[in-house]
């Protein structure tokens, strides 16, 4: 504890030290002078964005590619609501991210001062834990609060309140160690009767791991299914894959957990997941899911989801089950079979005790079938055009040639560049593509990689970013400069909301409504007005050449490539099974029911 006689503004300083805290992302404003000002030659590293939601986007592609908290600082009113989306975006990514927000005076509370607003009562729906500080007394067990809620169980955003006249009164005279455990009772008294938690029934019995790995051995045609809870241990699970013989799929969050060269990789899964996944997942007759939580985007139709697996549970010999370290998520979309609350290393390190190494021959025939007949899809356009797939796969092939995929970090705004980016980009390592994920937050491609960038300097970091994407947040070219931060962007310029415009072509009768970008500035001069290095590329055959001086310029860059419109395929349209897919015209599949044959068909 800090007994000296601080002001909240430097109390507040002290424990970001303590807490390890090297870098915060702020946007000033007068409520939160008092703090700011602490910063000013201080060891702490602060950098300012353009914008209070890139600060909290910074914060998130901080906290991602990384081990540590997200810290972001913004004013009050304006500067809190602004941060809104960044906050449910880390809560909903299971990203540890803490806010601090100025505030009027405690006097002025509810008078409708200039910059008020009701931030707990706001923030609260999208954080873990929000929270007013009404003393500088409280502030030593609050923060110590913030960062554990933000960190514990299933990860998210805290938000801290401050009052003006919290930051600069006092503690008027050293406290004596009574003083101090008075004050943390009644603070932590404080702390819990807010806090947002809601009550959860209890899981229901489940087999012990011996019983479940009997389970899984006998199963015919086990899939493991691995979220963004397996991204820490990587070398855990592949060693639980490889021991088993297991096909694994992975959420978007997870792509790179397993290495997708790997013969047992099914690549990802769901909406625009591969199809071996989809229909993995379809067929099987028991689903391992780890980490993940069967978010709408990976299911497809919750009652056509996996009917091989209910079948076989129904039969005692399967099913679906799901650890989770947040009991809350568990059965919540999908209702599983067996149900484990574990932090997902310490389950697969149990449970590998009772696998053993299955051939199961038909079952991976089945998988390496389905990998062939249906891989993602490039259908070339000529020598004077490019699509999106072939720009992304170019970058992909050039960081393995040049053998930096284990330093290389790829951002994506939301799009069809995103799923793009995840189809033919080779993910290789944990933790190395940074996208919003339930959310769908358009515009954080460009301060998820200036977080990236600050929390890794040794690294590439490539932002895949769409025209549309892009436009949120360009701005944030500025901070690029500011800070000389060697961050790559590589805008898919299509002049189109093009995930959007795929809807509408395919499920509103080509009515093209509010999608279109034909205004798009000339992004070469836009960042050349910054200062930036740019240029632009338009033909397949100088792809290669502009790739190639893209990686190895040592600056930040902007690339402009003049895409065509396309579809992003395969698509699992809404109120369809995984195994529904909309595949390239080159590649349909004559379902056969409990079959494992399958036809390429041409068109």
């Amino acid at each position: 504890m800090f007994r000296k006689p601080l002001t909240g503004a430097s109390i507040i300083y002290q424990h970001l030290l303590y807490k390890k805290v090297n870098n915060v992302f702020l946007y000033s404003g007068g409520a939160i002078m008092p703090l700011i000002d602490k910063f000013y030659k201080g060891p702490i590293n602060y950098y300012i964005n353009t914008h209070e939601q890139s600060a909290g986007h910074a914060a998130t592609g901080y906290a991602k590619s990384t081990d540590e908290t997200g810290v972001a600082i913004v004013t009050s009113g304006p500067g809190l609501t602004n941060m809104i989306t960044p906050l449910l975006d880390a809560t909903n990514d299971s990203t540890p991210f803490v806010l601090f927000s100025g505030q009027v005076s405690t006097a002025n509370m509810g008078t409708n001062a200039f910059q008020e607003c009701p931030a707990t009562e706001i923030t609260k729906p999208v954080t873990k834990w929000s929270y007013c500080v009404e003393s500088v007394n409280e502030l030593d067990h609050v923060i110590d609060y913030a960062f554990d809620v933000a960190n514990r169980g299933k990860k998210g955003a805290v938000h801290i309140d401050l009052p003006k006249d919290v930051l600069v009164d006092t503690l008027k005279e050293p406290r004596t160690m009574e003083e101090e455990i008075m004050l943390e009772n009644e603070a932590l008294l404080n702390i819990s009767s807010i806090s947002t938690t809601s009550k959860i029934m209890p899981l229901p019995p489940s087999p012990c791991l011996q019983t479940l790995g009997d389970i899984i051995n006998n199963a015919k045609r086990p899939v493991f299914y691995i979220g963004q809870g397996c991204n820490p241990y990587s070398e855990i699970l592949r060693d639980l894959v490889k021991t088993s013989n297991i096909p694994i799929t992975t959420t978007i969050h997870a792509m790179g957990v397993f290495d997708e060269a790997d013969t047992l990789s099914l690549q990802f899964l769901g909406m625009h997941g591969h199809a071996a996944a989809n229909y993995a997942i379809q067929e099987s007759d028991c689903i391992i899911a780890i980490g993940s939580r069967f978010d709408d985007r990976t299911t497809g139709s919750i009652k056509k989801y996996a009917p091989e697996a209910f079948k076989a549970y129904n039969e005692n010999r399967g099913g679906i089950i799901h650890c989770n370290i947040e009991q809350g998520e568990i059965s919540k979309n999908v209702a599983s079979h067996y149900n484990y609350q574990m932090d997902a290393g310490i389950f697969m390190i149990k449970l590998a005790k009772y696998l053993s190494f299955k051939e199961r021959p038909e079952w991976l025939n089945m998988i390496t079938l389905w990998k062939e007949n249906y891989p993602f899809h490039i259908e070339h356009v000529g020598q004077n055009k490019i699509k999106t797939q072939e720009v992304i796969k170019e970058i992909s092939d050039q960081v393995i040639e040049r053998d930096l995929a284990n330093r290389t970090i790829y951002t994506s705004g939301v799009g069809n560049h995103q799923m793009m980016a995840a189809q033919f980009i080779q993910w290789k390592y944990p933790k190395t593509f940074l996208s919003s994920g339930s959310l769908g937050v358009m515009g954080v491609g460009l301060p998820y990689a200036i977080g990236a960038q600050i929390a890794n300097p040794a690294h590439i970091i490539i932002d895949i970013d769409g025209d549309g994407s892009f436009n949120h947040t360009l701005s944030e070219l500025k901070t690029l400069v500011e800070y000389n931060l060697p961050v790559k962007v590589a805008i898919m310029n299509d002049k189109s909301l093009s995930m959007v415009r795929v809807w509408e072509e395919l499920f509103f009768e080509e009515r093209y409504t509010a999608t279109a970008s034909e205004k798009n500035p000339d992004y070469v001069k836009l960042a050349e007005s910054y200062g930036i290095k740019a240029i632009r590329c338009d033909s397949y055959q100088d792809l290669p050449d502009m790739v190639g001086y893209f990686l190895e310029y040592s600056g930040p860059i902007v690339a402009d490539f003049r895409v065509e419109k396309d579809r992003c395929l395969p698509l699992v349209a809404p109120g369809k099974g995984l195994d529904e897919m909309i595949l390239p015209e080159t590649q349909t599949i004559i379902p056969q029911k409990n079959q494992y044959s399958i036809e390429d068909v041409p068109s």
